[in-house]
Order: C-alpha cells, then structure tokens, then sequence
C-alpha cells in the first residue's frame, strides 16, 4: 500500500470565478485531507442516488470546502487528480492486512 500524504494542494489548469463584480471569489487550487467518517458516510449514500462522478464532485467539495459549481468547471485532469487522492481513503485495506499495513499484518 503506497503511503497517502495527509494533504494534498492541487493546482487548477485554469483559474475559476465564482460570482461577479465585487462578489467574484477566485479559485485557484484545491486543498485536499483525509475525509472525516462522516464525510465517507455521506459520499457512500450519494453513490447509491447520484453517478460516481458527482458523488466524487461531492465527497472533494465537502473535504476542501470548494463549491460544487466551481468543481463543475475545473478541468478533467485536475479531477482526476482530486479523486486519486480521495480513493485512497474510500478503499477499504486489503483483507489480508486489515490494519492497512504495507507488510501485512500477519
């Protein structure tokens, strides 16, 4: 099992605006961390009622706070990035190494 870091910063191909004017808020990255047991408890719901992507586009938007309507429009590569991250955390150990140790836990 590859090591996971406990964040992860990513940088958007392409800056997105969120509201007009003087009501503008940019984004120019994506702040990723380890989802909470309820923030998986919620995207496994969303799985069962939603595609995997936008259930994927949730789980991202509640761990870094981002806006579902931002991530809407970031960039498919930048996605893909995001959610490599989080399916660290969404896969359960192997069965053989219920603790998520790299040499097994036997």
């Amino acid at each position: 099992m590859k090591a996971v870091p406990d964040e992860l910063e990513i940088t958007l191909s392409k800056t997105i605006t969120l509201g007009s004017d003087a009501e503008a808020t940019e984004y120019s990255v994506i702040r990723l961390k380890e989802p909470t047991v309820d923030q998986l408890s919620q995207f496994i719901r969303k799985t069962t009622s939603d595609n995997a992507v936008d259930a994927m586009k949730f789980l991202i938007s509640v761990v870094s706070g981002v806006p579902l309507p931002v991530l809407a429009k970031i960039g498919v590569r930048d996605f893909y990035k995001a959610q490599e991250y989080m399916i660290a955390f969404i896969t359960p150990p192997a069965e053989d190494d219920p603790e998520g140790n790299v040499a097994g836990s036997h």
